[in-house]
């Protein structure tokens, strides 16, 4: 942990145990004070496939969650501190979304289900598993499933491959979302019943990922084409009276002569901006570029692209928005990996380059960070 606030030079204040192999931090929408660390784990020491938390697990078996309580929101406040970690007894990489009553979802992928935590600090049960949703559909195994969300909270799931990789909330419509890579589809869960109410099937379209607009209006799809190298954006509005998938045209990273891979993607906190990278694939023909999209004039198929930004040309680039008032984009700062080492900062307003900084060799994710940010709802737009 690290207070960036107190002095001029960030000061270094201590080293808190997680559980094994920390990946994803993610800020409590409800509590901007809780910070809920996913622990993938791992099946053998220095091995690379998810597995067991084997410094907090080991006798449950599966990855856990870590929660941390830092009220830095301002200068002097108290020093970060462990609260406590969670056996999930699931398998895989995690993921979290954060429902408004305050229960927390964490999926884990090779384990192929939800868990759900109580996220709720006045509660006998905070930070405990009070329930699960197995995700298996026998129609989509080549072995039948059985739904074991029923199941004891002290005994494991049979794995399926539905591998849930990707969790949201939506403000609109105050439900979760989970995509089920494993399946090509994504389930929409009442947060109070645990009922999976809808499912949006992903088959016969290049969609592999997704993101949500922060009003909870749109599901942003995103994948990609081979022949040609391309990507493709499509949306699903969750206001309509039938959701259902709609593709969106922009020529300027689909077309056959501006074939793009797809990269990172993010909204202005306003979901008046969408941002994406082209990412650094072999076969893409442009490359390093950062698009603009005005989001507040989406109308299916219809995308406006306000610009294509040319990035330094390097081996690849992260980004964030920092956002100001209710949420506007007011700067991008997008990181060039090596050799160009460094960070570019570009204004939302006309998205033209205006500074470019050297920092640390082969610089990847970005988060802007400033005093306040997170009492403002904008802190971390991703």
């Amino acid at each position: 942990t690290i207070d960036p606030l107190t002095a001029a030079t960030p000061v270094h204040e201590a080293n808190l145990q997680a559980g094994t192999r920390p990946v994803h931090l993610y800020r409590d929408k409800n509590d901007g004070e809780v910070i809920w660390i996913m622990n993938d784990g791992d099946n053998a020491q220095g091995s690379t496939t998810p597995g067991d938390d084997l410094v907090n697990c080991a006798t449950q078996g599966g990855g856990s969650v870590t929660v941390i309580h830092n009220s830095h929101l301002g200068p002097g406040g108290t020093p970060p501190t462990l609260l406590g970690t969670t056996c999930l007894l699931a398998d895989g990489h995690k993921v979290a979304a954060f429902a408004e009553n305050k229960r927390v979802f964490v999926s884990s992928e090779t384990g192929g289900e939800i868990a759900v935590l109580d996220g709720d600090e006045t509660s006998a049960n905070y930070r405990k598993m009070i329930a699960r949703i197995d995700l298996c559909k026998s129609t989509k195994e080549t072995t039948p499933c059985n739904d074991e969300s029923a199941t004891s909270l002290t005994t494991p799931f049979t794995p399926n491959t539905s591998g849930p990789h990707g969790i949201r909330w939506s403000n609109l419509t105050k439900k979760v979302y989970s995509i089920q890579e494993g399946y090509g589809e994504i389930a929409e869960i009442d947060p109070a019943t645990l009922a999976i109410t809808k499912t949006f099937d992903l088959a016969g379209t290049p969609y592999t990922s997704y993101g949500i607009s922060p009003d909870g209006k749109y599901l942003l799809l995103r994948g990609e084409t081979a022949a040609p190298q391309a990507t493709k954006l499509g949306v699903i509005d969750l206001s309509a009276a039938t959701p259902a998938i709609a593709n969106l045209t922009t020529p300027e990273i689909d077309a056959a002569l501006n074939g793009t891979s797809p990269g990172a993607f993010k909204f202005s906190p306003d979901s008046k901006r969408f941002y994406i990278l082209a990412g650094n694939g072999a076969t893409a023909t442009k490359k390093d570029r950062l698009f603009a999209f005005d989001w507040s004039t989406l109308a299916p198929p219809a995308l406006t692209l306000l610009r294509e930004i040319p990035l330094v040309s390097t081996g690849g680039h992260g980004f964030d928005v920092l956002a100001q008032g209710a949420g506007a984009a007011r700067y991008i700062a997008v990181s060039n990996a090596a050799p160009a080492n460094s960070l570019t900062i570009i204004n939302a307003t006309d998205n033209q380059e205006k500074q470019t900084v050297p920092v640390g060799t082969n610089p990847a994710g970005v988060l802007v960070y400033e005093s306040g940010a997170a009492s403002a709802g904008n802190q971390s737009s991703n």
